[in-house]
């Protein structure tokens, strides 16, 4: 697996407490972002966040502009991952997708965070996932988040001054005004 920033699996993970825990990990030289051992702090999600669920449903609606962009990136576009909720016993588990591929009509990714809850799932472990299955999708273009709609909710919830600490801390800006 290639050693790449993951930022955007950062900025879903952070909420009000865990963007301090962040940055205090961040100032900690063994946990380097780009370094493969970091494991940004685990944030649960109320089962009925309707912001959260707007969020998945557009993505879900928008997946065909990922798709396009996956298959024929432009200069300045990078890092293209999915979400996707792994249900298992009756939990659900929203989890990172990273080094993303369009095989065939199906995405094909690796698991870019710790499971939590699914067993035999692990980090690096390669999935094949079907379009319609996707809880979220984002890349990164010329350093602004395209898409990344649950990870906006998550930013939107936060106070004036941890979304300035987030900004200082991510490489690549949220803008709200265009709704991407």
């Amino acid at each position: 697996m290639k050693n790449t920033r993951r930022p955007f699996y950062l900025v879903i993970a952070i909420s009000a407490l865990a963007l301090w825990s962040f940055i205090a990990q961040a100032a900690d030289p063994r946990q380097e972002l780009g370094k493969s051992n970091t494991e940004p702090p685990y944030i649960e999600v109320p089962k009925n966040h309707a912001a959260m669920h707007r969020a998945v449903l557009q993505a879900r609606k928008t997946v065909g502009a990922f798709i396009a962009a996956l298959r024929h990136p432009a200069p300045g576009q990078k890092d293209f991952e999915i979400k996707k909720p792994f249900i298992q016993n009756g939990q659900i588990e929203h989890i990172w997708l990273s080094d993303v591929q369009l095989v065939g009509n199906r995405f094909q990714a690796r698991v870019d965070n710790q499971p939590r809850k699914i067993q035999g799932l692990k980090l690096g472990q390669v999935v094949s996932v079907d379009p319609k299955e996707i809880s979220d999708w984002l890349y990164i273009d010329h350093g602004k988040l395209v898409g990344g709609y649950t990870v906006r909710v998550q930013y939107s919830e936060l106070s004036a001054k941890e979304k300035q600490e987030f900004d200082r801390a991510a490489d690549f800006k949220i803008d709200n005004s265009k709704g991407n």
